[in-house]
Parts: C-alpha cells; sequence; structure tokens
C-alpha cells in the first residue's frame, strides 16, 4: 500500500532502531489490542477501512482495485461499491424520463 506523506515522514522520524517483525506477530498484537479495546477484529480490518475511507472519499473503484491489489475488478466492486459517495444516485438522475 502506498503511504501518504504523514506516514512517511512518521517513518522517517521513528528511533532506531527500528526493529523487524514478523507478519504473524503484528496480527497477535492487533488482535489482542481489538480484544482488550472489545472492538474484536483482525489486522485485515485495517486494510478493510482504508479501503472504504478511499471509496467514500471519492476514489474510482479501478484505483482501488489497484490500490488493494484485488486481481479482479468483481471483488472491489463486491465489498466497496456500496461506499461511493453517490452510489446509484448519479446513474439514475442521468436518465431523461
Amino acid at each position: 500500500m502506498p503511504l501518504n506523506r504523514y506516514a512517511r515522514w512518521a517513518l522517517r522520524h521513528l528511533p532506531d532502531p527500528v526493529v523487524s517483525v514478523h507478519k504473524d506477530t503484528v496480527s497477535d498484537w492487533f488482535a489482542k489490542g481489538s480484544a482488550n479495546a472489545e472492538i474484536g477484529g483482525h489486522l485485515h480490518r485495517l486494510r478493510h477501512t482504508f479501503c472504504a475511507h478511499m471509496v467514500m472519499g471519492g476514489v474510482p473503484l479501478r484505483r482501488v482495485q489497484l490500490l488493494a491489489g484485488h486481481a479482479d475488478y468483481s471483488t472491489t466492486e463486491k465489498y466497496y461499491a456500496h461506499l461511493t459517495p453517490d452510489g446509484d444516485d448519479s446513474a439514475v438522475a442521468a436518465l431523461r424520463y
């Protein structure tokens, strides 16, 4: 996933040394933290939230597909099309009757 300027700044300003951590460890940390906060969920929730916020912010579904790494457009459409700002309103508004 690409990082915005704030995330890039934060990474550049991390204290040394940066320690490498296995992805399963991060998943475990997230699961424990979300359980402690009584919100539940898995690390994948962050990816879903990232994509959902892009769609709600008006990013075209095709671009979200590329950033999410979905091989098929239909996957992106299935999970995120209902979040588009206009929904079906703009499509229906195009009708002349």
